[in-house]
């Protein structure tokens, strides 16, 4: 189907050269009359593209005139890109010379006649072979087309500029889901190894599925292992060996220096299986294959055997999904694979009208509509996600037009069908350019994650984004442009986004994967180092655009020369320790990715290289310095390379020259000249993230005001850095001045200052109407806050470490006391959108006083989610209006009481809250749980409480412990009592519960534990005669899996209560003071891992019966415990008449370490 893009791809080298061959007109009279007949011969052709690219699909006649027409516009893009690269070249030449006070021409006139001689002719012989072309088109009968393509600026205000889910929902797979799980949990099942494949067509759901059991909490704790390992690019052969390094990853052990599959085998045995002699216990695992393509029984069947040898237990599965029915007939053991049936027509409905409406009404007029086009997605999920796409806000001709023409044919199986669906959409992309822009992306292997930054990047370099003057749009902007249209269509999903709404990056589903690589013909050569492909020295190898050399290729001199026409080079994650000096050949290379490699410079012929529009040096960790002539590189828009270190030696020498410059995420002030902050003036399109460093050589205002940074609309993130040094200023005055000089553009979303020395923040911060984050980060000298409450998009704000703030105050909140007094006045909202707020280390801070206002309602922090105070030793008052705040933490105040009567009135919507190191705080109310119904996560740290014991006569309903699910109480010295009251369901839901370090603790009184009272003498969690009375139904903590419990050395026992957490997973016990732990540990039938400290005592575990017993037990952690040290010695098991060794006991456990070292099992 590669034909699918060929009219598009001449439509977009046409352009190009028009679009050169415009720009060099008026450059010489030698030239000028030959690139205007060149521009209208190509303008001709143009004309007859649109029919061209209809007919060659039945004509190979017309087929052939466009592959010539290809290979023809190929020669003229480059013949100009070359013809536009000499004229750059002598412009910089010519430039660099006057700075050196040179003759101002810098080359003869003979020499430059010469040149534009040669061209002239070169570009004759092109325009030769175009009215060739053209002749034969009109030979052909290609018709001239009219209003082909639609106006772009039509089409961009129809766009919703809205955000996009790009995730589907999980719709009509329930009952997949649920028998599945029920069949890999089953107890009966005595197979080493048993294989349910999930099968159906592409798009229908198969790894939606299969991802959904895999986190399946019942899955997480039947099985002791679980690894994911997608196979989709093992299509043509099964390649077992990279299988084995693939689950060794899964299982965070990776083996990249390990090439054998020997080795590969025997570590995953040393891993999952048992040894014999020692007893270890072998391990349970899940295995998901995703996407299974091989037909051949033969290696699988040779797979299979050699996981049978790794792990000889009971129980293991592997989950495979295919669309292949042999493949899920011969894998299946010992069951019949599950088969997904397609979806009803009514879920499809769903599903469409999901991605196309969002959460929007969705018109009458066309629901009956999109009911009959859900039908036609045959019950495919993905093929209603993309549909929908498409169809996202167009009108009812459009849904029309689908409907009536676009699915006539539902013939054929269902791939090729959804295949169809694919290629509609990809159809009716609306201009050749886009599709070109789309079919580039068959470079990236399956489930890639695309950047969206270096995807624009890429393709501006190959030449598909043209700059639209009419529409004051710059390259980057059609590009992301583009990108928003294939994300909207849901060619592209799983959108990540940053914290300005931005799309990082997203990737492409499989099944479109495999659709675009079927219609691409991009110039591209990926080596991934396994197999190093031969460079044949051919004319269609010289044509190759793109070059992706990765792990272990380095670059040569002969391979640069030879592929003259590249555009873009990547070698990112190389062993290349540098660039060779022919880089510099490479005249029309615009993309260099040097990303994650070990060099230390640049070579100065790179500084040639005029037509480079990216520079990726991400993660070049011992990069040093650049060359002297970086600011050559005068068409540079994107130099994508951050640094720790702070040396003016990473900041190129008089960049400010590079004035296209679009990134640059950092710039370290130096003192020479051409790296003081004045080169930031000319470089008025930056964009994205800025750091400015070493901002303690800035003086004064004047010397900030020149870096102009009010001047630069497209930054969304500024950080400004000072340095700790000897002030040596008479006042901060100084500072003040400078952070004036640095006033930022209204645009601006995100803002961090760090070790701002001044006593005074600039107005202009609270006038930032679009701020979404601010960080005030050790601003010691800083007394005042600015006027925040009215930014109404601040989402984020951080203040940390400004020592000399005492008061947030009115100034704080801003615009109060200005309302009327009518009725019909709206509240007045302050902080409107703030969401997280962290207080941070602020040694001086006494009060934090609330907002008023003299006439009217006012409204604060509507919508704020999480709170943080942290080290503000004195504040003592904050405000109680936290209508939503859901996570509250509070570490290291001295003013623990005053804070809770805050916290308890003000607060009823928690569902986390942490307390640390909180002086004065000596009980927790009933009224925390009273209002806060919802609260599910209760941490207890270093306070000096004396109980917290629930008046168990309370009237009152305590919601709140009936959704606790965590409950940790450490270092809590003074604490004696926890009580819970009786009556209800309380802690039913408790999942985690952790008491550490508590040593006055004498009185633990939870229902569920135990019903008895103890003395002081006594252990707290002693064996009640009343606990075996309880009647049946009481629950036992029946969701409690984590149990850490510190106790004291003259506690003798542990609970025995302890024996019915059946669902206990994870159990830690400290500091008691038994000899011997008891053989009820044998019923912990879902324990895992056990962790033991500080029994100075404990010299014997469980019989060897009971430690038999916890068969899943794959864990066990010793740390402090002397007497059971040495009992536990493997060399001990070696004399069997050692009465005193314990190792037998635990020797088939996985993962065994005594004090800090693993011992093995």
């Amino acid at each position: 189907m590669a034909d699918a893009i060929l009219g598009s791809t001449v439509q977009v080298l046409v352009e190009m050269a028009i679009n050169f061959a415009c720009g060099k007109i008026g450059q010489s009279s030698e030239l000028e009359k030959d690139l205007k007949n060149l521009r209208r011969t190509m303008t001709l052709i143009q004309d007859v593209l649109h029919d061209a690219e209809k007919r060659q699909v039945n004509e190979h006649s017309v087929k052939h005139w466009l592959e010539d027409l290809e290979r023809v516009a190929f020669n003229a893009e480059n013949l100009l890109d070359t013809f536009n690269y000499e004229m750059i070249r002598r412009e910089v030449e010519n430039q660099n010379q006057r700075k050196r006070k040179l003759d101002f021409f810098s080359f003869p006139r003979s020499d430059s006649k010469e040149f534009h001689s040669n061209m002239a002719s070169e570009i004759q012989k092109i325009n030769a072979d175009f009215i060739s072309i053209n002749e034969q088109a009109s030979k052909l009968g290609l018709l001239q087309s009219q209003n082909v393509a639609r106006d772009a600026t039509a089409f961009m205000e129809n766009r919703e500029t809205d955000s996009v889910t790009t995730d589907t929902s999980f719709v009509g797979r329930d009952d997949n889901v649920s028998a599945i799980v029920t069949e890999l949990t089953a107890t009966n099942n005595n197979e080493t190894i048993s294989v349910l494949p999930i099968v159906g067509m592409g798009g229908i759901g198969k790894t939606t599925v299969a991802r959904k059991v895999f986190n399946i909490l019942n899955i997480e704790n039947h099985f002791d292992k679980r690894m994911w390992v997608c196979v989709s690019d093992f299509k043509k052969h099964f390649d077992a060996n990279r299988l084995f390094g693939l689950m060794l990853e899964s299982l965070e052990v990776p083996m990249p220096e390990v090439k054998s599959t020997e080795a590969k085998v025997r570590k995953l045995k040393e891993l999952l299986d048992g040894k014999e002699p020692s007893g270890k216990k072998p391990l349970k695992y899940l295995l998901v294959l995703d996407d299974v393509w091989n037909e051949d029984p033969a290696p699988w069947a040779g797979f299979l055997a050699s996981l049978r040898g790794i792990s000889s237990a009971k129980g293991s599965w592997i989950l495979v999904t295919t669309r292949n029915k042999q493949v899920a007939n011969f894998t299946a053991i010992p069951s019949c694979p599950c088969s997904l049936e397609k979806l009803s027509d009514d879920n499809c409905w769903l599903i469409l009208e999901k991605t196309a409406f969002d959460s929007r009404e969705t018109p009458d007029d066309l629901k009956e509509l999109g009911s009959e086009l859900a039908k036609k997605c045959q019950g495919l999920p993905l093929a209603a996600s993309v549909l929908g796409g498409m169809l996202r806000n167009k009108e009812s001709d459009v849904w029309h037009s689908i409907l009536e023409s676009g699915l006539q044919n539902r013939g054929g199986d269902g791939d090729s069908y959804i295949n169809k669906i694919l290629k509609l959409s990809f159809d009716h992309l609306p201009y050749p350019a886009l599709k070109k822009c789309f079919a580039y992306c068959s470079i990236f292997p399956q489930d890639f994650q695309m950047e969206r930054n270096q995807l624009i990047q890429l393709w501006a370099a190959e030449g598909f984004l043209h700059s639209k003057p009419r529409n004051e749009m710059c390259m980057e902007e059609v590009g992301n442009w583009y990108f928003t249209i294939l994300l909207e269509s849901n060619l592209f999903q799983d959108a990540e986004k940053d914290d300005y709404g931005n799309v990082l990056n997203c990737k492409m589903h499989d099944l479109v994967h495999d659709m675009v690589q079927s219609i691409s013909e991009s110039k591209t050569l990926r080596s991934d180092g396994e197999e190093i492909p031969p460079f044949p020295q051919n004319e269609s190898f010289r044509c190759i655009t793109t070059l992706f050399l990765l792990e272990n290729r380095s670059i040569e001199d002969g391979l640069i020369i030879f592929l003259a026409c590249l555009r873009v080079l990547n070698i990112a994650s190389s062993d290349a320790t540098e660039l060779p000096k022919s880089i510099g050949k490479l005249s029309h290379l615009r993309y260099l990715d040097s990303s994650n490699t070990p060099m230390k410079t640049l070579p100065d012929s790179l500084c040639k290289l005029y037509n480079l529009q990216t520079l990726r040096l991400r993660d070049c960790k011992s990069f040093t310095k650049f060359p002297n002539n970086f600011k050559n590189l005068v068409n540079l828009r994107h130099f994508d390379f951050f640094h720790e270190d702070k040396s003016s030696d990473l900041t190129p020498l008089e960049i400010g020259q590079l004035r296209s410059l679009q990134t640059l995420p950092f710039f370290n002030i130096g003192i020479e000249v051409g790296r003081q902050i004045g080169e930031l003036r000319s470089l008025k399109n930056l964009s994205g993230q800025l750091a400015l460093r070493n901002l303690e050589l800035v003086k004064n205002k004047e010397e900030a005001e020149s870096a102009d940074l009010i001047g630069k609309p497209n930054i969304d993130e500024l950080i400004l850095l000072w340095n700790e040094i000897d002030n040596s200023r008479d006042n901060d005055n100084e500072y003040n001045q400078v952070l004036e000089g640095l006033q930022a553009h209204q645009n601006l979303k995100g803002l961090i200052i760090k070790r701002f020395f001044g006593g005074q923040l600039s107005t202009w911060i609270g006038k930032l109407g679009k701020l979404v984050k601010f960080e005030l980060q050790n601003c010691k000298n800083c007394k005042e806050l600015p006027t925040l409450g009215n930014m109404p998009f601040l989402r984020s704000l951080h203040l940390k470490g400004l020592d000399s703030l005492t008061s947030i105050g009115p100034s704080f909140y801003g615009r109060l006391g200005v309302h009327s007094g009518s009725t019909s006045q709206r509240p007045l909202n302050l902080f409107p959108a703030l969401e997280d707020l962290i207080l941070r280390n602020m040694q001086t801070l006494r009060e934090w006083t609330e907002a008023t206002v003299h006439d009217g309602t006012v409204v604060v922090f509507p919508v704020l989610h999480t709170m943080r105070i942290t080290n503000c030793p004195q504040l003592a008052t904050f405000p109680n209006y936290f209508s939503r705040l859901e996570e509250l933490e509070i570490e290291k105040t001295q003013n623990g009481s005053a804070l809770m009567t805050y916290i308890c009135s003000g607060v009823s919507t928690l569902t986390r809250l942490s307390i640390w190191s909180v002086n004065g705080l000596t009980k927790v109310p009933n009224v925390l749980f009273q209002n806060n119904h919802k609260l599910v996560d209760l941490e207890l740290r270093d306070c000096v409480l004396e109980h917290t014991s629930i008046d168990n006569n309370a009237p009152q309903h305590l919601a709140g412990l009936e959704s606790l699910e965590t409950l940790f109480v450490w270092k809590c010295p003074s604490l004696e009592s926890i009580s819970i009251p009786k009556g209800r369901k309380y802690l039913a839901a408790l999942r985690e519960l952790r008491i550490w370090s508590c040593h006055a603790l004498t009185h633990l009184s939870i229902p569920q534990i135990s019903e008895s009272e103890r003395d002081s003498t006594s252990s707290p969690f002693s064996s009640s005669d009343h606990f075996d009375a309880l009647p049946p139904p009481h629950p036992y903590f029946p969701s409690l899996s984590y149990l850490y419990l510190y106790g004291l050395p003259h506690w003798e026992s542990l609970p025995e209560q302890l024996q019915r957490l059946s669902a206990l997973i994870t159990l830690g016990l400290g500091g008691f003071g038994v000899k011997s732990l008891a053989d009820w540990f044998g019923k912990l039938s879902s324990l895992k891992e056990l962790y033991l400290w500080d029994f100075e005592k404990l010299e014997n575990l469980p019989s060897h019966q009971s430690m038999r017993s916890l068969t899943r037990l794959r864990k066990l952690w010793i740390f402090n415990c002397p007497l059971l040290k040495g009992r536990c010695n493997p060399e001990s098991s070696s004399s069997s008449s050692d009465p005193m060794s314990e190792w037998s006991k635990i020797s088939h456990i996985s993962l065994i370490g005594i004090d800090g070292k693993n011992i093995g099992g």
